[in-house]
């Protein structure tokens, strides 16, 4: 999934095509950058429940084409409703801001995965 699908993702909420907004537009890379860097908690933990390598860092778009390799559960349900939720603050919709806010951060939660680390007798039992 590419940056610019993800912007287009986010407009949908917004009853808009992608680049009616200049300020949405213009912004929209740094505020998935953002997002990203908020979302690897996450996705770390995701590639560590399939047994795969943590990201050391959150990848840095440059360009509408640059590539999400993010889990599909955060590329294309996380990360739109937390660009959505910067898009209604700009408008100062408020109220809707919050409630893609709220709306990421539950896709988070719902995304990540718990990391079995085992339970160590420390106490010499049976």
């Amino acid at each position: 999934m590419t940056a610019k699908d993800i912007y287009s993702l986010a407009c949908s909420f917004l009853y808009e095509k992608p680049g009616q907004d200049a300020l949405g537009k213009g912004f929209y890379l740094g505020f998935l950058n953002l997002l990203l860097a908020e979302a690897l908690p996450a996705e770390n933990s995701i590639r560590q429940s399939k047994e795969e390598v943590p990201l050391v860092a959150a990848p840095v778009l440059r360009a509408d084409t640059d590539e999400v390799d993010y889990d599909d559960a955060i590329a294309r349900i996380a990360l739109p409703y937390g660009l959505a939720s910067m898009f209604f603050q700009d408008i100062a919709d408020y109220l809707q801001a919050e409630n893609y806010r709220a709306k990421y951060i539950g896709a988070l939660r719902d995304a990540s995965r718990a990391r079995f680390v085992g339970i160590q007798d420390v106490y010499g039992g049976d």
